[in-house]
């Protein structure tokens, strides 16, 4: 049995570990405390390092001021549990290692926050496991079908917890979607699609983004996943069936900004999957970010984001043309999701809410509330895509291990 606060290490210390996991870590202090931090940039590492000590004793100050406002006792007494918690993981002596090996040879280390560019998974999520510490990784969960292989088994064979960072996926209109699908309340699935529609200019491909040893693919790998994970969860049954369009279009990359997907599924739906980086916003059109449809025999349903951007906050509707029984019976599974957070957004607390999702399991010694097996499926899925849009035919799954997309072969798109 865990006790906390759980010992953390953070391995990767770039631009996402700065804007998003040092602040919300120094805010979950009586939980989780960072002690260690890896990157193969001694500077970076030192720089992380530091900006976690201040990032805690902001946190310790703020909710001492917080304490001294409160009007009551009960409120006051939160607050100085959460100061105090912040000042403890101040002064922890937080190591810098220059890669995940040593870090994971640090004893205190129970967690491993893998925050790495999108290739680099599947080694040292498989040497964590193998070292018994939990994992909280930066998704997509690996480039190869061959990759996905070693962390599943990894993981299974360890027993550890196993979470992969995906913002739509840990929502309320998310988790409604999944459960309607899942108790046959819609009828027999006739076909099912996703849309997600974002903008990356020119400008943004520089240093790693759009080069596939250092980012894996991008509409349908790296960025897609966001929504295309999500939608294989909702929909539940694997895809055997891909035919496929992906490309740079309008960009001087090497991996896709529009990949296009015809796909059937393995109980005989139909499926759409859409994913665009070029999509410009343009005023008064409601573009939405990610949109999700299914269409069974009795009714259908709607998973939308917020407009142009990818808000948050996930809504889901149902609706029927000739069945209002249906509906009435879908309405019902609301209230067994009415515990997950309505909105999971990246720097806010969402993504902290995600991240206790994770310890929560960990404490608990509880299973994730989506399976490993689902972010398997997207780098099987993602590999079939860029299979298709190579050799522009149909590409049938599981695919073989002797095949060339199996293992990190590097697609020609163009």
């Amino acid at each position: 049995m865990y006790k906390a606060p759980l010992k953390v290490g953070i391995v990767g210390c770039g631009g996402v570990s700065r804007g998003v996991y040092v602040d919300l870590y120094a805010g979950l202090g009586e939980i989780a405390q960072v002690v260690a931090v890896a990157d193969m940039r001694d500077e970076m590492a030192e720089e992380r390092r530091q900006h976690l000590v201040d990032a805690y004793l902001a946190e310790a100050a703020n909710n001492r001021v917080l304490a001294a406002r409160a009007s009551g006792t009960d409120q006051r007494e939160v607050y100085i549990k959460k100061a105090e918690a912040a000042d403890v993981a101040a002064k922890n002596n937080i190591r810098k290692y220059n890669n995940h090996e040593e870090l994971l040879k640090d004893e205190e280390v129970q967690v491993m926050v893998l925050l790495t560019n999108p290739t680099i998974r599947a080694v040292p999520v498989v040497a964590a496991a193998q070292a018994g510490k939990h994992v909280f990784s930066e998704g997509p969960m690996a480039p190869s079908i061959e990759e996905a292989d070693s962390i599943v088994d990894a993981v299974k064979k360890s027993g550890i917890k196993y979470h992969n960072q995906c913002m739509p996926m840990y929502t309320r209109g998310v988790a409604l979607a999944q459960k309607a699908v899942a108790s046959g309340k819609m009828g027999k699935m006739g076909f099912a699609k996703i849309e997600m529609n974002r903008y990356r200019p020119p400008s943004y491909y520089k240093g790693w983004q759009g080069k596939w040893e250092l980012e894996g693919g991008n509409a349908a790998y790296h960025h897609g996943r966001y929504w295309i994970d999500p939608f294989l969860w909702i929909v539940g049954s694997p895809i055997v069936e891909v035919f496929a369009n992906a490309g740079p279009q309008l960009r001087d990359i090497e991996t896709d900004s529009v990949a296009m997907t015809l796909v059937r599924f393995a109980n005989g739906a139909y499926g759409y999957i859409f994913s665009s980086l070029i999509s410009h916003p343009i005023p008064g059109r409601p573009i939405h970010g990610g949109r999700i449809e299914v269409q069974g025999m009795d009714a259908g349903l709607f998973s939308t984001s917020g407009p142009y951007g990818g808000g948050p906050e996930v809504t889901t509707t149902f609706d029927s043309g000739d069945n209002p029984a249906a509906v009435e019976a879908l309405e019902e599974l609301r209230k067994e999701v009415e515990h997950i957070p309505e909105s999971q957004e990246l720097a806010g607390n969402g993504q902290r809410d995600q991240t206790r999702m994770f310890l929560d399991t960990i404490f608990n010694d509880t299973e994730p509330m989506v399976p490993i097996d689902i972010y398997w499926r997207h780098a099987e899925l993602s590999r079939a895509i860029y299979k298709s849009a190579e050799e522009r035919d149909i590409v049938k799954l599981p695919l073989d291990k002797d095949d060339p997309f199996y293992s990190p072969r590097v697609p020609k798109l163009r």
